[in-house]
């Protein structure tokens, strides 16, 4: 199975015939229109009926879209929560699928931003996180900011990227990214991200996260080709069935 992990940056009525190219299984996108209140009536088909999406704002949230032949089913207990940009599903009756789109936001009073975001859904969702979960999307994070993070989690660590991956593979989580190309966090030679459009300005904020060998491939965009589209290029990744 393929699919692709893509912050398209907005607009993505006007990109989808791009990232269609990929020609994926399941596409989690994260800025997205909401199909059911868009206007543009290919847009609207694309999307179909085999899709999932959440967001405050009708043209900017997080979509999970699919093949007709791919069942999703919504795992609401995961998804109807105070956390903003999480949609968990549950594909083909065979894995679950968690899209993240982080962001800076208050919840329960608390104001959260970015890896905070996960760290704190984590907590309040632990059942979620196992060796059958796959996590993609835009995480706004990476090691290198690890230094800024003063927000101490239920342990007592800091709410950031290192102690996120630290909690991850206790669960059996790693990043594929890394893991297939002997990479440590924070000297990826592949960034995600070109802050403010910048080629010269190049990170590494786009995460896969999944049991060991369960993604067979990973590919991540070429930037030259996507950067007139979007600061985040698309992670394309193949999985066992």
């Amino acid at each position: 199975m393929k699919i692709v992990s893509w912050n398209c940056a907005g607009a993505f009525r006007e990109k989808y015939t791009s990232i269609i190219e990929e020609d994926a299984d399941i596409y989690v996108i994260c800025e997205c229109e909401d199909p059911a209140r868009a206007k543009v009536k290919e847009y609207v088909e694309f999307a179909g009926d085999n899709y999932f999406w959440t967001g405050d704002l009708h043209y900017k949230g997080l979509g999970i879209f699919a093949k007709d032949r791919i069942k999703l089913e919504k795992l609401a207990e995961y998804c109807d929560t105070p956390f903003k940009n999480f949609i968990a599903l549950r594909v083909n009756d065979s894995f679950n699928l968690l899209g993240v789109w982080t962001i800076k936001d208050e919840v329960n009073g608390k104001k959260i931003e970015y890896v905070e975001m996960i760290h704190e859904y984590f907590d309040a969702n632990t059942d979620l996180f196992d060796e059958n979960l796959i996590i993609c999307g835009d995480f706004n994070s990476n090691v290198i900011w690890d230094y800024k993070q003063k927000v101490k989690d239920n342990e007592g660590n800091p709410e950031d990227q290192t102690h996120l991956n630290v909690k991850l593979k206790n669960k059996g989580l790693i990043s594929a990214y890394h893991d297939l190309n002997n990479e440590e966090h924070g000297q990826e030679t592949q960034p995600t991200y070109h802050w403010r459009w910048n080629l010269e300005n190049p990170y590494h904020i786009d995460y896969v996260y999944s049991g060991k060998d369960v993604v067979t491939d990973l590919k991540i965009g070429d930037a030259d080709k996507w950067v007139e589209l979007s600061d985040h290029v698309p992670i394309t990744f193949e999985i066992k069935e």
